[in-house]
């Protein structure tokens, strides 16, 4: 499939000011007039429990696998799902405590035990559904305040927004021909808040095509950018990998005030959660990384997936069949900002989707009842620790309140919600809570 420069009209002034109506948060679907991001599938009837769930695991090349651990219980039960190294859909079942309960099934009937009987060199084909499902994505630079409460609600310790503001760059959905941003849409099947930290979500079902009509407006720093997808089949043409041996290659590397159009499939092997993000051409973090100089940056330095680390990143979210339908839906990334790449920034900053410290970082709400899905993201060069307080699911390796996570990968928890409260999530390394790593999770009875 070949991948060309869209229209390319001259990037919109600021987009962030309150767009023109309903855009009806979701983009498009196809011509052909299919819904666009419904998951589809039913969530098991009820057992003894009355709670029900899927447990999966989620590798990045398309390798099919199923754990089944047959443990039937009347007691609240809970599921997880978390992307490892060796499967890509698991199903579990058990006991659960501190509150967050279901119960699991097998994903596929195709599936075998963990890790066994999956055949490695078997093909993740595509068939298509003939629904094309189109995105009019821009990356928009601005002024970005990680903190504006100005205060560490962990620690009590305060800043001022000369201290915690950067100028960030993040993807945003508009609708077509980039006329005006999409409203936000926080549903289970929409784009997200569109805040540009993190981007849109980017849905499909499998045997759809996502197309993807980008634009830079990056009017701060000027840097080529591009949109490079983990998870999804694509030809060379819409990697969106910038190398220096081939420096031109379209689509690597779009100029500012230029556009591009990705045409990215979804197989069987896509379905869960994945990242997406700027991979053009490395950049001097000197180059107007902030307005004044609490932190210093060499104008020499160039780094790697730069425009990635100052906020051009988002979710991709596949489902088939299979995948139960839920209530609450929360993307979440865990991403780091240093001040030597940004010298406006008094520190480091560790964010939750763009914000530093409880009640900075987005806070996530649900009832008692609720079938809650967290997708779960990283991007930059740590690893993170995903947990939630008052919570436990199971994960391949069994029972757990805390995963890990490395650099660009995702985790994925799927559970029936009943442990009312006001708790928090975080990324339970020490120094990453210390520099904001940290929101509210509330669950209303």
């Amino acid at each position: 499939m070949a991948s060309h420069p869209a229209q390319n009209p001259s990037p919109g002034g600021s987009p962030g000011g309150s767009p023109e109506g309903s855009s009806g948060g979701s983009p498009g679907a196809s011509p052909e007039g299919s819904p666009s991001g419904s998951p589809s599938g039913a969530l098991g009837g009820p057992s003894n429990s009355g709670r029900r769930t899927v447990l999966r695991a989620l590798t990045g090349g398309g390798t099919l696998a199923a754990l089944a651990l047959a443990a039937a219980t009347t007691a609240p039960q809970a599921a997880a799902s978390v992307r490892g190294a060796a499967t890509e859909r698991t199903a579990a079942e058990g006991t659960t405590a501190e509150g967050t309960a279901a119960r699991g099934t097998a994903a596929r009937d195709t599936q075998t035990a963990a890790g066994g009987g999956a055949d490695p060199f078997a093909l993740d084909t595509f068939r298509s559904s003939g629904r094309t499902r189109e995105y009019w994505i821009q990356a928009d630079s601005f002024a970005h305040n990680v903190a504006p409460n100005g205060r560490d609600a962990m620690t009590g310790m305060t800043y001022t927004a000369d201290q915690t503001t950067y100028q960030a760059i993040g993807f945003r959905a508009y609708s077509p021909d980039w006329r005006r941003p999409l409203d936000p849409d926080d549903g289970p099947d929409g784009v997200g808040p569109n805040s540009g930290l993190p981007g849109p979500v980017l849905r499909g079902e499998v045997g759809d095509t996502i197309r993807v009509h980008f634009r830079n407006n990056d009017s701060h720093y000027k840097w080529p950018h591009s949109m490079h997808p983990h998870g999804v089949r694509y030809d060379p043409d819409s990697d969106g990998g910038w190398m220096a041996d081939d420096p031109k290659r379209p689509g690597t590397a779009v100029p500012y005030g230029g556009s591009y159009t990705y045409e990215w499939v979804c197989t069987p092997g896509s379905v869960g959660s994945w990242p997406y993000h700027d991979h053009a051409a490395p950049q001097s973090a000197g180059h107007g990384a902030g307005t004044s100089t609490h932190a210093a940056a060499a104008p020499e330095r160039m780094v790697m997936e730069i425009g990635a680390e100052l906020g051009l990143f988002g979710m991709i979210a596949v489902t088939d069949e299979h995948t139960p339908p839920v209530d609450r839906e929360f993307v979440l990334f865990f991403h780091d900002v240093p001040a030597a790449d940004a010298s406006s920034l008094a520190q480091d900053v560790a964010l939750c989707n763009g914000g530093a410290f409880v009640d900075n970082a987005p806070t996530f709400t649900a009832r008692a009842g609720d079938r809650v899905r967290w997708r779960v993201g990283t991007l930059g060069n740590a690893f993170h620790v995903f947990h939630i307080h008052g919570h436990r699911w199971r994960a391949p390796e069994g029972w757990v309140d805390s995963q890990m996570l490395g650099p660009a990968t995702t985790l994925t928890v799927e559970y029936r919600e009943d442990n009312p409260g006001d708790w928090i999530y975080h990324c339970h390394v020490p120094a990453h809570m210390m520099r904001g790593m940290a929101g509210r999770y509330r669950v209303e009875g």
